[in-house]
């Protein structure tokens, strides 16, 4: 068949990769200068790799993603590193990384301690045959009732509240869970960065026969000229490139929210967290939800003995940080990283920073979602949709969209 894949992140790539080894006809089409979507790389001159324009790792139980690594040989390259998970609560950091950690937290008495222990204990073995039971329940209700109040308060309504904002209080608890359940105390990262895995595979995509073109927007008159068309875009684009959709499959797609990604990387001279990686911001007050310092996961050797590290956002359509330059931003985090790390030098001669923006990066999962979760198949005869609003209950990530790309891929060959 002749089949054409719109989209060149890891879903497109995946579902290429599938369809030319089963001697197919494939054609991407990516309307960006470089591969990668949302896991696109950026590197700067005298850096020996590139970092995604934001933030990512795999977890060590991400199969899809370690076994593509292994499939095009990169094995040798992959970092499997123990970083330090911490957050940030009334002014100091906590290590959050293991039991011990939790029980440990002073802000909770040792009874909310302990229950907070057994309630992640039991999310962690749930099955997600069962799991997906949860999203009956919003997080914010179910959090409330097996943590308890403070603990909720404590630890994840800041959560909850600064990465959705206004959805925060209808987000399922099946998503909750999920984020539970896949973490892993060591993580696992690409020497070369994602760039050199999307890389890897766009050859072998080649190698097998067939075409990638990037700099190269799709149209709905392309679909004319092949059997099969695969769609890894965003479903808001979907439906404004194959207008005269049905208007109630049209407005289901519609339904799902989504948060666009912010995030600026800071490109320093000095650590500006001293030991973790990443850092959860547990204080509405700030105007950022995270900090995750890359270069005390992957050693700064890599980007020219510099410290690269995002301050993360994942914002509605229509904020105000949406429409605030770099400079602008930064004057705004500057005051609440200084109370992060007090004696950090933040002169001009000792940073530089880049700000990137990732448009429908985060889907918002309502109470029963999986009743509006859209499939493969669309109205349109031999046009498909594949995006991340269809990794539920699983949370949006680069080993999901492996797994999409390929489950896509299967399924038009058989149907």
């Amino acid at each position: 068949m002749r089949i054409c894949v719109v989209g060149a992140g890891f879903t497109g790539l995946s579902a290429a990769l599938y369809l030319s080894q089963k001697k197919h006809k494939i054609t991407v089409f990516e309307k960006e200068k470089i591969l990668g979507g949302l896991a696109a790389g950026f590197k700067l001159p005298g850096w020996q790799a590139s970092i995604e324009r934001h933030y990512h790792h795999w977890f060590t139980n991400d199969s899809f993603a370690l076994d593509l690594i292994k499939n095009l040989g990169l094995s040798k390259d992959l970092l499997i590193p123990s970083p330090l998970t911490s957050i940030y609560y009334k002014g100091n950091s906590y290590s959050f990384n293991s039991p011990l950690n939790v029980l440990a937290f002073p802000h909770l008495s040792i009874i909310e301690r302990l229950k907070c222990g057994a309630v992640l204990a039991y999310l962690k073995i749930l099955p997600a045959s069962l799991a997906v039971n949860l999203e009956k329940y919003t997080a914010y209700e179910w959090l409330k009732k097996y943590f308890g109040k403070k603990t909720f308060q404590v630890l994840w309504q800041p959560l909850l509240d600064g990465k959705f904002g206004k959805y925060s209080k209808r987000v399922n608890m099946a998503w909750f869970w999920a984020r539970i359940k896949k973490r892993t105390p060591r993580l696992a990262y690409l020497k070369g960065g994602y760039q050199k895995l999307m890389e890897g595979a766009a050859e072998k995509i080649k190698k097998n026969g067939g075409e990638i073109y990037l700099n190269a927007p799709f149209d709905k008159k392309k679909a004319n000229s092949f059997d099969k068309v695969i769609f890894t875009g965003p479903s808001f684009i979907f439906t404004k490139i194959f207008e005269g959709l049905p208007a109630n499959y049209k407005k289901n797609l519609l339904s799902i929210p989504h948060l666009h990604a912010l995030n600026m990387l800071l490109i320093t001279k000095e650590k500006l967290l001293t030991e973790s990686y990443w850092l959860n911001i547990n204080d509405r007050k700030f105007p950022f939800l995270a900090v995750v310092a890359h270069t005390n996961f992957v050693e700064q050797k890599y980007y020219g003995g510099k410290h690269l590290t995002w301050i993360g956002n994942y914002l509605p359509p229509g904020h105000p940080y949406l429409n605030m330059s770099k400079e602008e931003l930064f004057k705004l985090f500057k005051p609440y990283l200084l109370k992060i790390n007090p004696g950090f030098n933040f002169d001009i001669g000792n940073l530089d920073f880049e700000l990137f923006y990732g448009p429908f990066a985060q889907p918002v999962v309502e109470k029963n979602y999986s009743k509006i979760k859209p499939r493969f198949d669309t109205p349109i005869k031999n046009v498909y949709l594949a995006n991340m609003d269809m990794v539920y209950p699983w949370d949006r990530g680069t080993n999901f969209a492996i797994e999409l790309g390929y489950n896509v891929a299967k399924y038009i060959e058989e149907n």
